[in-house]
């Protein structure tokens, strides 16, 4: 009988910061010695499947919008594999509402792609604790002389492209200092950051259900939409209740009722 084989993908970087530093040639950088322990390690694992999926062409049932950020590992949290998510990354997981000033055509077009191409089943937006957008929001609300000198917001309007994409999240910040919350059903909102975020989550899925491809779908009953909060420190998600306006944590035992969009 084959021996059981129980998958731990983390544990090889889990210390990548700190362990064997002599696993990589000398003068490669981090990210040239972890392509080369997948072509290694994983590439003959996985081949196969990839072939299949390069024969039959992709067909994720889901869309995962979410944070660019580098310590949300959209895999991981999802246990999710090749073929499983078509996912869609930016600053703040911001959804540019359809015809807003500036709007973005990248997300626009990923989340057309998605729903009429792919025609996915459902679409998550996740944010997530400590998130350099949001806290840029809260730095742009403050009072000027509080205000730090790196607060991307402070710049002159137009002058970068960091700047001019979180105009997107300002209307996060107005429904804030508008009186909206959304908490957390198992724990008090730690700061004016999580809460933020967590209002944000919900803003983006109004912007998102504003493109008229998805709300027509979502009429219909065949497209359904969810949002998540992802606290990096405690590794815990927590999914939107929307019938009771919360977030709820999900435990390992199975995930709480929740209510889509």
């Amino acid at each position: 009988m084959p021996e059981a084989h129980s998958c731990s993908p983390w544990t090889p970087w889990r210390h990548h910061r700190c362990a064997h530093p002599r696993q990589a040639p000398h003068g490669t950088s981090q990210l040239l010695g972890g392509v080369s322990a997948f072509q290694s390690h994983t590439a003959p694992l996985v081949r196969d499947e990839l072939a299949r999926l390069a024969r039959e062409g992709q067909r994720p049932t889901h869309t995962f919008l979410t944070c660019a950020d580098s310590r949300l590992v959209t895999s991981m949290i999802t246990s999710s594999g090749p073929g499983d998510l078509f996912t869609v990354r930016n600053v703040g997981n911001l959804v540019p509402p359809p015809g807003s000033e500036g709007a973005c055509d990248s997300v626009a077009a990923a989340i057309e792609y998605a729903v009429e191409v792919l025609r996915v089943d459902s679409i998550t937006v996740c944010g997530h604790s400590g998130c350099g957008a949001i806290q840029a929001l809260l730095a742009s609300a403050a009072p000027p002389a509080t205000r730090g000198a790196r607060c991307p917001m402070e710049q002159p309007e137009g002058q970068t492209p960091l700047a001019r994409w979180l105009r997107h999240g300002r209307p996060s910040l107005d429904r804030l200092a508008a009186g909206a919350a959304v908490p957390l059903a198992d724990r008090e909102v730690s700061d004016a950051a999580e809460r933020l975020c967590l209002v944000n989550i919900t803003q983006q899925l109004d912007h998102l259900i504003a493109h008229s491809c998805v709300a027509r779908r979502v009429d219909e009953g065949t497209l359904r939409l969810y949002g998540m909060y992802f606290h990096v420190g405690e590794a815990q998600a927590y999914l939107l209740d929307s019938g009771a306006g919360v977030f709820r944590a999900v435990r390992p035992e199975g995930q709480p009722q929740i209510a889509q969009v």
